[in-house]
């Protein structure tokens, strides 16, 4: 298998939850933000990144009806998406993180964006 396979993801909530039940990585874009998501162990696992700034953030969240149907509507409030197959044997999370984000923005730069909003992800899952 190659490192990493990339595939867009339509803004589809049902899709995107497919992609993370068969256990593909979900990279979602904001304009400049990055949020990815993985489903393991009765767990969401999040990752958020800004290219360009040091760190991230990431986060985990129980499967629940709450938690999927706000990972659910990342698909209508997101850019775009991709569902991002790789093995978890041979590569560590953050060299995936880091070459997916690298692929997309020499795919879609975003140059022509910066008048778009920016969704917080993160305003999303604080909310009780």
């Amino acid at each position: 298998m190659k490192e990493f396979t990339i595939e867009p993801l339509p803004k589809d909530g049902e899709k995107l939850l497919d992609a993370l039940r068969r256990n593909l990585l979900v990279a979602t874009r904001s304009k400049n933000d990055f949020v990815y998501v993985l489903m393991r162990h009765g767990s969401y696992l999040l990752y958020m990144h800004t290219p360009g700034l040091p760190g991230g953030a990431q986060k985990r969240f129980e499967v629940n009806d709450k938690y999927t149907a706000i990972i659910k509507n990342f698909a209508t409030l997101c850019d775009m998406a991709f569902a991002v197959e790789f093995d978890e044997g041979t590569m560590g999370i953050y060299a995936v993180l880091a070459g997916v984000e690298d692929a997309i923005l020499d795919r879609f730069p975003g140059g022509d964006r910066s008048s778009d909003g920016m969704v917080d992800f993160g305003e999303l899952l604080d909310k009780k």
